[in-house]
């Protein structure tokens, strides 16, 4: 492209060269005559500008995309036999006896001595004291109140009702319009002008190396292990446990009973009377001045000039109570319990403890020690011997042959077309929106307070002493004398009869029968399985990766410069001018 630009400039320079050039008369234009230009002195005719088409051929770059060949290195799969040695494992059913202690009950019979419980009924009497009530009758003095009723004067502060009037402000909302100003910002569009940077993609033709790995076949030897399977007699101890029988001899403790007599001791509650002095509170009334305070209001009436609240500049009297409260002491009467202690005496039925005595026919249990034999099944341990078959795994070295496939790097370059960014100024515009303020105006209601004077009217309470009287009732303890019953327990000796059970312990020959585990030997037979290698050629195939070297064609894009053919407008040379000046 840059190419075909600079052909393109160089056409133009020469076209306008040219056109310079056109009408020019030479040296005729001095000598020639007002006759046409046939003469020398007649004046020569300013020649017309000629233009021809010239075809000239300009080098322009096209794009092409051409195809080439690569050598390209492919991996394919091939199938390959092997030759291996496995173990294969083969199962077999050996025989082998073996001898097991079958456990089995066995039950037998034993006779041993028990002792037996045996009840007896015994008659007994014992004295117990049976308690009861008794009503008895007393007497004692009592307090009884006594009520009376007396009349007393009192003064009370009677309040009422008094109308008065007097002045205040009262404020009162008055809605009055107000201009109010504000601000707006209001929005508005601006053009502007600035410059970016584009960037233009140019191809350019590289030249760039590359490294490729190229396999090739490598035969080696190696070493490896194979086991061998080879089987082998060998002796093998084992365990077993032989019963046999063995008596013994042991000692256990026998309870005989044995009949005691014991003296045994008991205690008996034996009732008496005691008469006991005692101690109790009686209550006498006795009368007894006191004094209260009274509070007595002893205030009076007063005469008070003060301002007419209805009329300020006149003045009018009012009258007052003043009170003056004085308190006073009154005397009263009060009859009062005084305690006093007294001494009586009182009868009381008191249970003393006596311990007595009495003999009981008591059975013990007496141990003794016996021996006794017994049989006792025991297992001894016995170490025998067999011959069991086993399979060893004997290893051996065996060299073997094997390719390995190894890659060598390579040096190779290639043509790549690379694209670059070239930059370049560009002037755009675009529109920006700006606010500019503006001041406007508003009508806004405002309240306001205006004060105003007003007469109101309101009650005030007044308290006026009054004289009244109220019955009150005062309470006298006046004493009698009053007989009272109350109970007493009293307690009193019976005979009684009971039963008591005796228990006796009789001895007794008592057969049992108990459970012996037995051991007895029993002769098995066992199958086991016993595994044998046996060694077994096998072919496998298996699957390898082969690296070929393939041709491949690919698409390349290739810029070329190829001639093309354009018509410009080019200037020709002017004719001669024919005056006969020989010029």
């Amino acid at each position: 492209m840059q190419n075909f630009k600079w052909v393109l400039s160089a056409v133009a320079i020469a076209c306008s060269a040219t056109f310079a050039q056109a009408g020019d008369c030479g040296a005729c234009r001095s000598a020639c005559s007002p006759a046409p230009c046939n003469s020398c002195c007649a004046p020569c005719q300013p020649a017309q500008p000629c233009v021809q088409q010239v075809q000239r051929t300009v080098m322009v770059p096209e794009m092409t995309t051409e195809k080439r060949t690569v050598t390209c290195v492919e991996y394919q799969q091939q199938q390959q036999e092997r030759k291996i040695t496995v173990c294969k494992p083969v199962w077999e059913d050996v025989q082998r006896e073996y001898t097991v202690m079958v456990p089995h009950q066995e039950e037998r019979k034993a006779t041993r001595t028990v002792c037996k419980p045996v009840t007896r009924e015994e008659q007994r009497s014992y004295t117990v004291m049976v308690p009861h009530q008794e009503e008895r009758k007393g007497t004692r003095t009592v307090c009884k109140p006594v009520t009376r009723e007396e009349q007393r004067s009192y003064t009370v502060m009677v309040p009422h009702q008094e109308e008065r009037s007097a002045t205040r402000t009262v404020c009162e909302t008055v809605q009055e319009q107000v201009e109010q100003s504000y601000q707006v910002m209001v929005p508005y569009q601006e053009e502007r002008t600035a410059t970016r940077t584009v960037c233009e993609t140019v191809q350019e033709q590289v030249e760039q190396s590359y490294t490729v790995m190229v396999p090739y076949q490598e035969e080696r030897t190696g070493s490896r292990t194979v086991c061998e399977t080879v089987q082998e007699q060998v002796e093998q101890s084992y365990q077993v446990m032989v019963p046999h029988q063995e008596e013994r001899t042991g000692t256990r403790t026998v309870c005989e009973t044995v009949q005691e007599q014991v003296e045994q001791s008991y205690c008996v509650m034996v009732p008496s009377t005691e008469s006991r002095t005692g101690c109790r509170t009686v209550y006498d009334t006795v009368q007894e001045q006191c004094n209260r305070t009274v509070c007595v209001d002893k205030g009076q009436w007063t005469c008070e000039t003060i301002a007419d609240p209805c009329n300020p500049c006149c003045s009018r009297t009012v009258r007052r109570w003043c009170p003056n409260v004085v308190q006073e002491q009154i005397p009263y009467t009060v009859n009062k319990c005084v305690p006093r202690q007294e001494n009586f005496e009182y009868q009381v039925t008191v249970c003393k403890p006596e311990q007595r005595t009495q003999t009981v026919t008591v059975c013990k249990q007496v141990p003794r020690q016996e021996e006794f034999k017994y049989n006792v099944t025991l297992c001894k341990p016995e170490t025998r011997t067999r011959m069991l078959t086993v399979c060893k795994q004997v290893p051996r070295q065996e060299e073997f042959k094997y390719n390995v496939t190894l890659c060598k790097p390579e040096q190779r370059t290639c043509t790549v077309t690379v694209c670059k960014q070239v930059p370049r100024e560009e002037q755009y515009t675009y529109n920006v929106t700006l606010c500019k303020p503006e001041t406007r105006t508003r009508m806004i209601t405002v309240c306001k307070q205006v004060p105003r004077e007003e007469q109101y009217t309101y009650n005030v309470t007044v308290c006026k002493p009054e004289e009244r009287t109220c019955t009150v009732q005062l309470c006298e303890m006046v004493e009698e004398q009053q007989e009272y019953t109350y109970s007493e327990t009293v307690c009193t000796p019976e005979e009684r009869t009971c039963t008591v059970q005796l228990c006796e312990m009789v001895e007794e020959q008592q057969e049992y029968s108990y459970c012996v585990t037995v051991c007895t030997p029993e002769i098995r037979t066992a199958t086991d399985r016993v595994c044998k290698m046996v060694p077994e050629e096998q072919t496998i195939t298996c699957t390898i990766c082969v690296p070929v070297e393939v041709q491949r064609e690919i698409e390349v894009p290739v810029c070329r410069m190829v001639e093309k053919t354009i018509t410009c407008e080019v200037a020709c040379a002017p004719a001669p001018c024919q005056n006969g000046c020989g010029r």
